[in-house]
């Protein structure tokens, strides 16, 4: 983190400082965390054993206001708890595809879909099938 300090705003990097502080596994050896990372990996195996692929929320909560997620004490909490279908693909490397489904109550909605390891086709056809039957994915803004 001294290496990156520089590069970061205060409160980004308090926000940073603060996830790493959270985290569990800080005072483990890689070999454990690695452990862990295989065997979660091998969970996702088997479920996509009997499933294509896995379709979610991008994320878990409505959006926030701007810059609520460095809020200190405040921040780091609703980050992680907001991405949680989205942490998996990121920390295990799974194939997948966020898309985006339109608009609800003004407020822009998406889906995650993930497939298996070294299946990046599944959860491409998935999505493509998704955004086929989806009149507007994107919403258009007005020019300002």
């Amino acid at each position: 983190m001294p290496r990156i300090r520089a590069m970061m705003s205060k409160p980004l990097y308090d926000h940073v400082m603060d996830l790493c502080r959270m985290s569990r596994y800080r005072d483990k050896p890689n070999s454990d965390i690695h452990a862990t990372r295989s065997r979660l990996i091998r969970l996702w195996s088997g479920f996509f054993a009997q499933y294509a692929v896995a379709i979610g929320p991008t994320w878990m909560q409505l959006p926030w206001r701007v810059d609520a997620d460095l809020l200190s004490g405040f921040g780091p909490q609703l980050v992680l708890d907001t991405a949680k279908f989205i942490t998996p693909g990121n920390v295990l490397g799974l194939p997948s595809v966020a898309l985006p489904t339109g608009v609800s109550f003004g407020l822009p909605t998406g889906i995650q879909i993930y497939a298996d390891l070294w299946r990046e086709d599944l959860a491409l056809e998935a999505a493509e099938l998704v955004e086929s039957s989806v009149d507007r994915p994107t919403p258009i803004a007005p020019l300002r």
